[in-house]
């Protein structure tokens, strides 16, 4: 009876070292694999290339679901997403603040414009000439001694 119930605790614990071993076969190189892709997108990161760094952050979560870099992946994807939605913000905040600028130099020329035609207009400039001296009659007398 003692050799039946040795036989059945090492045939047990051969089983879950061998469950162990399939496992550790099974995901250390997923995991491996994981983090030289985390690694490259941490550097790309760094490098300020968001759209290199996003396309390894997904490769990560879809080949490696469950993997520690997976989920580091996701956080890291989840910042990026708010960084550049930061910066979005801040362009827009920019933009509005031009637009405000550019509204209110439309309005000052509009006043500019409205003064300009309530202005009554000018008086006509009238040129008086000289009155001229009439001109002396050419005596004809003197042309008709000539002929």
């Amino acid at each position: 009876m003692r050799v039946r119930t040795l036989l059945v605790t090492t045939a047990l614990l051969s089983m879950a070292i061998g469950a162990v071993v399939v496992y550790l076969v099974l995901t250390v190189p997923n995991d491996t694999a994981a983090g030289a892709l985390m690694k490259e997108a941490r550097q790309e990161i760094a490098a300020g290339n968001d759209d290199k760094a996003r396309e390894l952050l997904s490769r990560i979560v879809q080949q490696y679901p469950r993997t520690d870099a997976a989920a580091a992946a996701t956080v890291a994807l989840s910042t990026i997403a708010d960084s550049e939605r930061h910066k979005l913000m801040v362009q827009i905040d920019a933009l509005k603040q031009q637009q405000d600028a550019l509204q209110k130099q439309l309005a000052s020329q509009g006043e500019r414009v409205q003064t300009i035609e309530n202005r009554p207009a000018p008086a006509p400039v009238i040129i008086h000439e000289a009155a001229k001296a009439p001109a002396a009659k050419k005596s004809t007398a003197h042309r008709k001694r000539r002929r």
